[in-house]
């Protein structure tokens, strides 16, 4: 059961949490892991660092930088969770366009969600993210994958974007900020500038009207990833947050740039 916390705002987000001590069996462990994961996958797999999560609430969240490599150990083996607590921090977009929202089917070679639908843009936050003064702009990470996802550069954007809710999995670990962006393009420019794109992560994408929201997400019960059934499922309540959805889809039919901050 994921955990969904309504925002005011878009978090600070720092480093300045010391990484865990890793003792050398557990580091042994996390080395053999590795190694076998190369051996399966080799040209796939690459050690990046993320950000992991120490410290969360509404208005903070404070971190260290990780190597990839103890992530994909802990989800290989849930128990090393203990020692290498790690929480991957990440971002997931509500992307209005003038037709509805943009969904998209992830690729079967992924990590994680193979073959799932989700929210696009997603993605997780790296030390790319972080600026000099060891703060990170999830703003900027999210239109980062905006454009490297779809080939949208942030000028298109009708809105700057907003941090609506926070969504915590007890399970993965995982941390995401659901953000809520809002774009003039159609679904067929959309899909025009999908296609031109040479790497994809997903393999296709859909763009559903806000009518039909709530039958795609009740139709991909069993293929729609969790964070982004947890964020529909919160963002379509009656009274709630709706009117986040409605704001956001009425600006994506708007050319006029607006600031929502």
């Amino acid at each position: 059961m994921l955990n969904v916390h309504l925002l005011q705002s878009e978090p600070r987000v720092t480093l300045g949490a010391a990484a865990p001590t890793i003792g050398p069996d557990i580091e042994a462990r996390v080395g053999e892991i590795w190694q076998r994961e190369k051996e399966l996958r080799s040209h796939d797999l690459y050690n990046g660092r993320l950000f992991s999560v120490d410290y969360c609430d509404a208005k903070t969240i404070v971190g260290w930088i990780s190597e990839y490599r103890y992530f994909l150990a802990q989800r290989r083996e849930p128990s090393l969770h203990a020692a290498l607590k790690i929480k991957p921090l990440a971002v997931t977009g509500i992307l209005s366009c003038s037709d509805g929202v943009l969904f998209g089917r992830r690729s079967g070679r992924s990590e994680m969600d193979a073959g799932c639908w989700e929210l696009v843009p997603s993605g997780g936050v790296d030390d790319a993210a972080v600026g000099s003064a060891g703060q990170v702009s999830l703003e900027r990470c999210i239109l980062i994958e905006l454009e490297e996802e779809t080939g949208i550069g942030a000028s298109e954007l009708s809105a700057h974007s907003r941090a609506v809710a926070l969504v915590e999995d007890p399970q993965s670990h995982v941390i995401d900020v659901g953000i809520m962006l809002a774009i003039a393009s159609s679904t067929a420019q959309i899909q025009r500038r999908f296609a031109a794109l040479e790497n994809r992560e997903y393999s296709e994408l859909e763009i559903v009207a806000p009518a039909e929201l709530r039958a795609f997400r009740r139709n991909r019960a069993d293929s729609l990833g969790a964070v982004s059934a947890a964020l529909l499922d919160t963002l379509m309540q009656p009274g709630l947050c709706s009117g986040f959805l409605s704001s956001a889809f009425e600006l994506a039919q708007d050319k006029t740039y607006k600031n929502l901050k």
